[in-house]
């Protein structure tokens, strides 16, 4: 069977919500359970993908998304499931503001070593996934020059020192992944507590309201300002999706450079069609909210069985 990584960049903000709240936010993002991170559901993801999809393709491929994600109508009689598992996208890269370069991307060790889980397998080097210390952060020595002043660098409303390590370290971003050269000149590890304060507490709040065409004064039956939690752009999440060898029909793909047809599964024909496309993700999209690109990433084969 086939399976691989879908790499998730936010392009603009986006809210992929959890319902109404009783807290200060009234609109949370959808967040783990036991570490609070925010996270995207499979089945919000997988139905986004279908959407977009659906209204791109040509009629004459439109068949395949029944044996791809599932049929549309749950009370038809043909109740196969689709032939595409896809995950829950969890968090991967957070952006933080910083006193010196701009941004920086942060994450934890707890974090990627779910890169490192059997069904994944990146191995993600070990000197990337220890940090015991609080106080400090760990980047290559060609991204702390840029973000270091005398020794420090400062993200948010926290400063850390800098432990550097080899830029080689960091290969595995573009080799496993898939990313481009320029995350690894921006990306720092951080500890887990630390990471996890800039999850909860830096996540982009947006107040809104409706107002009332008659009066051109807020409406009262909404009852003024409501408030939702986004993630913000330059946010990288991921998710595990696997071809569990039930597609229904043939599903074609062209082979790079020769111009030719096979057949592929599932993964391999969702992967071909949105692969560096810009899909959305989440609510708010008729005021620009949700845009996100998708990289995939193809890993070795698991065998059935």
């Amino acid at each position: 069977m086939a399976r691989g990584l879908l790499i998730i960049k936010t392009l603009t903000p986006t809210h992929p919500g959890a319902g109404t709240s009783l807290g200060a936010i009234d609109l949370m993002l959808q967040r783990e359970v036991t570490t609070n991170f925010p996270f995207i559901q499979g089945s919000s993801l997988k139905g986004a993908m279908r959407s977009h999809l659906h209204s791109a393709l040509p009629d004459n491929e439109k068949s395949v998304l029944d044996a791809v994600f599932g049929p549309r109508d749950a009370g038809g009689s043909d109740l196969s499931r689709g032939a595409l598992i896809v995950s829950d996208a969890s968090l991967l890269f957070y952006p933080v503001r910083t006193l010196k370069g701009l941004y920086a991307l942060v994450t934890c060790p707890e974090v990627l070593r779910r890169l490192n889980m059997p069904h994944i397998g990146l191995k993600v080097p070990d000197s990337i996934l220890t940090l015991s210390d609080k106080g400090k952060v760990k980047t290559s020595n060609s991204t702390k020059s840029k973000y270091a002043i005398s020794g420090k660098v400062y993200f948010e409303d926290l400063n850390f020192s800098v432990d550097t390590i080899s830029d080689g370290d960091f290969n595995w971003i573009n080799e496993k992944l898939g990313l481009d050269e320029g995350i690894k000149s921006r990306l720092f590890i951080v500890h887990y507590d630390v990471f996890q304060y800039f999850v909860e507490f830096s996540a982009q709040v947006v107040s809104r309201n409706k107002i009332d065409y008659d009066t051109g004064t807020v409406d009262k039956k909404i009852g003024g300002i409501w408030t939702e939690e986004h993630l913000p752009p330059e946010t990288y999440l991921f998710s595990y999706l696997e071809d569990n060898g039930k597609v229904v029909g043939k599903i074609k793909v062209k082979e790079n450079n020769l111009g030719k047809e096979k057949d592929a599964s599932s993964f391999e024909w969702v992967a071909d069609k949105l692969n560096n496309n810009v899909i959305h993700l989440g609510g708010d999209e008729t005021v620009g909210k949700g845009f996100a690109e998708l990289r995939f990433k193809k890993l070795q084969e698991a065998k059935n069985g």
